[in-house]
């Protein structure tokens, strides 16, 4: 009996925080924000609801006259120094393995 009361008890608690989790996206859906005048913060306002806030002339203001070009890409550079560092570690320990002897090691070939 025990074991069908702590069921029960858990039903309750899931079925109430999906109901109150429910209720708070539902009452988030208030009023779309108001139109903003800056053109950076009109821009940054297009989602669907934000979208049919704004009007054109909102986002024809905020469209800049001339566009800067990017600048030229100067390729990827060099990495830096202690990254270099561990880079040569590594191929170092990798050799040092690679070409050690195993000395007196002897493997028996028998169990005996």
């Amino acid at each position: 009996m025990r074991r069908f009361g702590q069921i029960v008890a858990s039903a309750v608690i899931s079925a109430s925080l999906i109901a109150s989790s429910t209720a708070a996206v539902a009452s988030n859906s208030s009023l779309p924000p108001a139109p903003s005048t800056d053109g950076w913060m009109a821009l940054s306002m297009l989602t669907p609801s934000g979208a049919a806030v704004l009007d054109s002339t909102a986002l024809a203001a905020a469209q800049p006259d001339t566009v800067p070009p990017p600048p030229a890409y100067a390729g990827p550079g060099t990495p830096p120094i202690p990254v270099i560092i561990v880079w040569l570690a590594v191929l170092g320990a990798i050799i040092y393995i690679a070409t050690k002897s195993n000395g007196n090691h002897h493997v028996p070939n028998s169990p005996a």
